[in-house]
């Protein structure tokens, strides 16, 4: 499982490492983004005992307007409003080639983007869901765990590992 971290946060990375110009803020936010890695716990994914209502429709993240709501979803775990836009700026630098090891996801509520998540596959360690988030709405609880659910019956590779919620 380890391995899978350290690949999927170097994929993360080489959005702004491997850019020819990458911006301070850029820069910032992928320093926020690795800083809070550090503080997450991954485990085997466990289903829950009951199935969370369907109020999400999920999109995967297939042109730049769906990363822009992926990233304006997954910078609310940040309190800062500076830290924030520092990881907007960087998220929004993802570049998908044909064969990605990740795939992301926007969950839309009531037509509006609220959930979002990542699944990182390696053929060797097998898949992670990592990087769920919703807004904090009245029903953030709810939308992330169907977000971990909906993620869950879309990895192919096992075994399967998953972001611990608090």
């Amino acid at each position: 499982m380890k391995q899978l971290i350290e690949r999927k946060n170097r994929w993360m990375a080489s959005h702004i490492t491997d850019a020819e110009f990458p911006t301070p803020l850029s820069e910032k936010g992928l320093a926020l983004y690795h800083a809070a890695q550090e503080s997450l716990n991954f485990g085997p994914y466990q289903p829950p005992e009951s199935e969370s209502s369907l109020s999400l429709t999920i999109y995967p993240v297939d042109c730049h307007p769906l990363t822009i709501r992926y990233s304006l979803v997954l910078a609310n775990r940040w309190q800062n409003e500076s830290d924030k836009e520092a990881l907007i700026e960087y998220l929004t630098q993802i570049m998908f080639e044909e064969n990605s090891p990740a795939q992301l996801f926007v969950g839309f509520f009531k037509g509006k983007p609220a959930a979002c998540g990542m699944i990182f596959h390696d053929d060797e360690h097998g898949s992670l869901i990592c990087d769920v988030a919703a807004l904090p709405l009245p029903n953030q609880s709810a939308l992330i765990s169907e977000m971990q659910q909906a993620l869950a019956a879309k990895a192919v590779s096992q075994p399967l590992y998953c972001e611990q919620m608090n």
